[in-house]
Parts: structure tokens; sequence; C-alpha cells
């Protein structure tokens, strides 16, 4: 676009007006741009983010066990890793697929602090075929142990 200065707009406040009025539209349609696609891939993010929360994850204590189910359908079990630093348990999963001129990435990470009268180091997981990652940690056996205790006479002073 040219712009050309006339002699006859000395000192007139036409030209910037006329600018200003043709920048305004311009910004008006980018901003009516971004509100059509916005809630499209905001509702799109928030779709993936239900997938993949903890609506999709149990946590069950039978009183010999503690349990944790995910779904993990979306991933590889290579994808996958399931470790333990102490008594952190920690799930994690990373994807990325490229495909021609198109990148998709999605992970996730959850953990979890295990009770202590958890046995760790028999700790176990398994994947299904519909994708559910399970995870158990059987409880210690309490020890079961009756004594006698003999009652004493109190000694006054």
């Amino acid at each position: 676009m040219a712009i050309c200065i006339h002699p006859w707009a000395g000192g007139s406040t036409i030209l910037p007006r006329l600018l200003d009025d043709v920048f305004s539209e311009i910004d008006d349609a980018f901003n009516e741009l971004a509100h059509i696609e916005r809630p499209h891939r905001c509702h799109r993010r928030k779709a993936e983010k239900k997938a993949l929360s903890g609506q999709l994850e149990k946590v069950t204590d039978d009183g010999s066990k503690l349990a944790i189910s995910l779904d993990v359908s979306k991933f590889k079990p290579d994808e996958l890793k399931v470790n333990l630093d102490g008594r952190t348990l920690t799930i994690e999963g990373k994807q990325e697929v490229t495909e021609g001129h198109n990148y998709t990435s999605r992970t996730f990470l959850r953990q979890w602090t295990l009770p202590e009268n958890v046995d760790v180091e028999h700790i176990r997981s398994s994947l299904t075929e519909n994708g559910q990652l399970a995870v158990e940690v059987p409880k210690f056996k309490a020890a079961v142990t009756s004594i006698s205790i003999p009652i004493q006479k109190a000694i006054h002073q």
C-alpha cells in the first residue's frame, strides 16, 4: 500500500484518522478469528486433560494390599515407566508422534507416597490388553502376639 501526502492535506487530520480506521478494522477481524478458533482449541485440550486425568485412576485398600489402577490405553508399553524412590511411587507416560508435518506429544505423571505399612520389596505392576496399568503393593502381615501381662503390686512410699 502506498501512502501519498497531498499538499491539500497539510495540517489536516484526515490521513491519521483514515489509517486508524483501517488498522482498527484489521485488529477487529483478527480478534474475531481468534475468538472463533479459541473455544475449539480450549475444548480439545480440556477433553485431552480429562482423558488423562485422575478420573481414570483408582486407588483401593482392601486390608491386605494397596492397589492402583490407571487407564493408560493411549500409550504403548515402552512409553510407560513405573518407578519407586523410597516410598514415592511414580507412574509416567510420554508419547511423541510425528506424521508428516504434524507433531503430537502426550505426557502424564502421577505420584503417590506409599504408607509405612506396605511391603515395597514385593511391589508389582502389570498391563492388561485393554490398557489398564495395575500396581499392587502387599501390606505387612500384622504380627499377632498374645502375651499375658502380670499385675504387680504397687509400692506406696
